[in-house]
């Protein structure tokens, strides 16, 4: 029976056109199917159909080959994983833009070289944390040391600023 479901799913799954992918630096993005980031095996090409997460509702690519596999995953709960059915719930978008996001990005990244990103639908800073620490690891490592030594630099000049302004201690000299 359940043999029976993933084989009817597998012939109702949406086939994806193929879709130049375009460079952009390191990153390969594939314009109209809603995917950002790409890597060499993840190109579309005529054996790949979408699947959607049954929770999440967000929105996969799947090679025709693997979709099997893809459709007999379960939850802890039972419930499947993966279905090919479009679902009717758009998912959770958040608002939170990547920090080398045109919006988000200061003068002193283009000063670096750093690309640019169009990531804005992250939900949490953790998110956008997690998102430099994956996608842009060397630009997340250069602001991180950048702001330290910003950090280091306030305290040494709040020392100085302390100390300067330090009277010495005034002692009186008891008469007998």
């Amino acid at each position: 029976m359940a043999e029976q479901l993933i084989e009817e799913k597998m012939r109702e799954a949406e086939n994806i056109k193929e879709t130049p992918i375009e460079f952009d630096g390191e990153n390969k993005t594939a314009k109209g199917i809603g995917v950002e980031y790409m890597t060499a095996a993840e190109s579309v090409g005529p054996g790949d159909v979408f699947i959607y997460d049954t929770l999440t509702h967000e929105k996969s690519m799947c090679r025709r080959t693997n979709l099997a596999h893809k459709l007999k995953l379960k939850r802890p709960d039972g419930s499947s994983v993966f279905t090919t059915v479009k679902p009717t719930k758009l998912p959770k978008r958040g608002t939170l833009k990547c920090m080398l996001h045109p919006d988000e990005r200061k003068p002193l990244y283009d000063d670096w070289g750093f690309p640019t990103c169009m990531k804005s639908n992250l939900t949490s800073p953790f998110q956008v944390r997690r998102h430099m620490q994956k996608r842009h690891k060397q630009e997340y490592e250069a602001i991180k040391e950048e702001d330290a030594r910003i950090e280091r630099d306030k305290e040494r000049q709040l020392r100085e600023t302390i100390i300067g302004n330090a009277q010495p201690p005034l002692y009186v000299k008891e008469e007998k």
